[in-house]
């Protein structure tokens, strides 16, 4: 369709041929080829001139259609490789976008900024259902594992360490005990994350091991729902460390078992990611290779969860 399009601007196959740099006899074959696959006369020759056809005005329309269309992609791919352009994808969780991410985007953003990052927040079986379905193009989850081996076409690569700490309400039995003993959860009342959050799915293996089992009396999206409901009385819950810190809260260390989550960024194996998102991966890598920001010390005195707005669920 291209060779019709020059064909018929230059007004002879001589001419076109020049345009195109190929033998005249070659642009006439391709006009004869695509006649024949259309079944129609595309053009004539009349005083020495081409000229369309009713026929071949319609596909030479549809052909400059097709080419423009063709060159903007092209030069929209080439802006996206060289990072004048392009849109990324990210899912992940709270205390990632809290405590790790800012930095990441700050930079990422001073260097491209004309790339758009549009973040959803939301649990880790959410974000891995949607890197497999094409709709995220890039992942930052919690594992229970330092190296997650790829599986159902996604690839993990390991980020940093996150330690997860027990909040108790003001004058439970064990605000008073820096260091409890595991055994001493047993049975008592726990605000857990929901069913399909990683990093309950890890606290509760890790806890079955030492056998252990906590009674769950309700089921939270996120830490800072956590947070209210231990503030208020409800039972004991699981934080991130960091977050804990942060927030000023009174925390405890188990003194026999360390809750340690691995954070990584999680992409593809099927599709390649494009490269403004291969350079944003490339950015958290280098990044968690760095010192995390040195959190606030914790408060040695008890206080309910003090009511902040954050993003939604993890």
């Amino acid at each position: 369709m291209e060779m019709l399009v020059h064909l018929l601007e230059a007004g002879s196959y001589v001419a076109a041929g020049e345009r195109l740099h190929v033998a005249h006899s070659a642009v006439h074959r391709q006009i004869r080829l695509l006649e024949e696959e259309l079944g129609q006369r595309l053009v004539y020759r009349d005083g020495g001139a081409i000229h369309p056809t009713a026929a071949g005005k319609d596909v030479v329309e549809v052909a400059r259609r097709v080419l423009k269309d063709i060159s903007n992609l092209s030069h929209r791919l080439a802006g996206e490789k060289a990072l004048r352009t392009g849109h990324i994808l990210l899912g992940t969780g709270t205390t990632m976008f809290l405590y790790f991410l800012p930095k990441v985007l700050s930079i990422f953003r001073e260097q491209f900024p004309l790339v758009n990052v549009q973040i959803l927040t939301g649990s880790a079986t959410e974000i891995l259902a949607g890197i497999r379905e094409s709709t995220i193009d890039l992942g930052i989850v919690f594992s229970d594992v330092p190296d997650e081996p790829a599986t159902g076409g996604v690839q993990f690569e390991p980020l940093y360490t996150e330690e997860f700490v027990l909040i108790v309400p003001p004058g439970h039995p064990l605000e008073s005990v820096r260091a409890p003993g595991v055994a001493q959860l047993n049975g008592i009342p726990l605000i857990s994350l929901s069913r399909t959050s990683r990093i309950r799915h890890m606290i509760e293996t890790r806890l079955e091991a030492a056998r252990v089992s906590m009674r769950v009396v309700m089921e939270l999206e996120n830490e800072e729902a956590i947070e209210k409901m231990v503030g208020i009385g409800v039972g004991t819950g699981f934080i991130s460390r960091r977050r804990a810190e942060v927030g000023g809260l009174r925390y405890l260390r188990l003194k026999d078992l360390k809750l340690l989550a691995y954070t990584c960024a999680a992409y593809s194996t099927r599709i390649p990611i494009g490269p403004a998102a291969q350079a944003f991966l490339a950015m958290c890598l280098e990044q968690a290779r760095l010192p995390m920001p040195q959190a606030a010390p914790a408060l040695r005195s008890t206080k309910p969860a003090r009511t902040r707005t954050r993003p939604a669920a993890r």
